[in-house]
C-alpha cells in the first residue's frame, strides 16, 4: 500500500513539474506591466483590418493621474502577409487626424516563435512635447491573425519607448500547457528505479521469511501431576501389617 501511494505521489509530481505553464492561457500578453487590469469587454471602435471579422478581443488598461495606457489584442480569421500589413498600416495612418503623428518604419519581430511585423508611433512636436507613444504588432498564424497595440500617455512609459512597449507587445503568445520532454524522461527514469528498488526489497523480504525454519516446541508433560490423587495418597500411608503390634485384633 505504501509503495502504491509513493508511486502515485511521484506521478503527480511528474505531471505538475514536467509541464511548462503559461502565465495566461489563450492569446494574451504574457508580461503585462504592473497594475494593468484585464478588461476583455473593452471593444475597439475600429481596428486595423476593418474588412475582416473581429473574432477575438481583449484588453489591459491602466489609468491614474499621470495618464492612461491601453494594451489591446484583437484577432481576425485568416493569415496575413507583409503586403497586407503594409496596406493596412497606410490606411491607419491616412485615417489619423493629429498633425503631429510620427510613424517609424516597419520592423521584423519574432513573437511566440513566429515571424511578425511591428512599428512605433508617437505624437510629438516642439510645442506639445511628447504627448503619446504607441506600438503595433501583427502576428500571423495559419488560420488567424492577431494585432497587438500598446498606446500610452504615461510619462513612465513614454520615456523608455519604444523599447519597453516593444518588449511588452512581443510577450504576446497563445498560452498553452506544453510538456517538458527532457524533464519527463528524467522523472520517468527516477520512478522506474524507485519501483525496481521497492520490488527488490519486497522480494528479499519474502525470501528471508521463506528461509526461516519454524520449529514446533512440544510441551513437556509432568508425570507426577498426571498420577491419580488417591494412589499418591495411599502410597504415602504405611502398611497396617508392618505397624508395631501387628494387625488389629491379634
Amino acid at each position: 500500500m505504501l509503495r502504491r501511494r509513493l508511486v502515485a505521489a511521484l506521478a503527480v509530481v511528474l505531471t505538475v513539474t514536467s509541464c511548462q505553464m503559461p502565465r495566461f492561457q489563450g492569446p494574451q500578453i504574457q508580461s503585462p506591466p504592473a497594475n494593468f487590469l484585464m478588461n476583455p469587454d473593452n471593444v475597439p471602435g475600429r481596428w486595423m483590418f476593418p474588412d475582416r471579422e473581429l473574432a477575438f478581443n481583449t484588453a489591459w488598461v491602466h489609468t491614474d493621474i499621470s495618464g492612461t495606457s491601453l494594451i489591446r489584442v484583437v484577432g481576425h480569421p485568416g493569415t496575413t502577409t507583409l503586403d497586407d500589413v503594409m496596406a493596412a498600416r497606410e490606411r491607419v495612418l491616412a485615417s489619423e487626424t493629429d498633425p503631429d503623428l510620427i510613424a517609424e518604419d516597419i520592423e521584423v519581430l519574432t513573437i511566440d516563435e513566429r515571424r511578425a511585423w511591428g512599428w512605433y508611433q508617437r505624437v510629438q512636436s516642439d510645442r506639445r512635447g511628447l504627448v503619446q507613444v504607441s506600438y503595433r504588432a501583427v502576428v500571423p498564424y495559419d488560420t488567424v491573425t492577431y494585432v497587438i497595440e500598446f498606446v500610452s500617455g504615461e510619462p513612465s512609459l513614454k520615456g523608455p519607448a519604444p523599447d519597453t512597449l516593444r518588449a511588452i507587445v512581443s510577450s504576446f503568445a497563445i498560452g498553452r500547457t506544453t510538456p517538458d520532454v527532457p524533464k519527463i524522461a528524467i522523472f520517468t527514469g527516477v520512478v522506474l528505479l524507485l519501483v525496481a528498488f521497492l520490488r527488490g526489497r519486497a522480494r528479499d523480504r519474502r525470501d528471508q521469511l521463506r528461509s526461516i525454519n519454524l520449529v514446533q516446541i512440544e510441551k513437556k508433560e509432568d508425570e507426577e501431576s498426571d498420577a491419580p490423587v488417591g494412589a499418591a495418597a495411599g502410597a504415602a500411608q504405611p502398611d497396617p501389617a508392618t505397624r508395631p503390634g501387628g494387625p488389629p485384633g491379634t
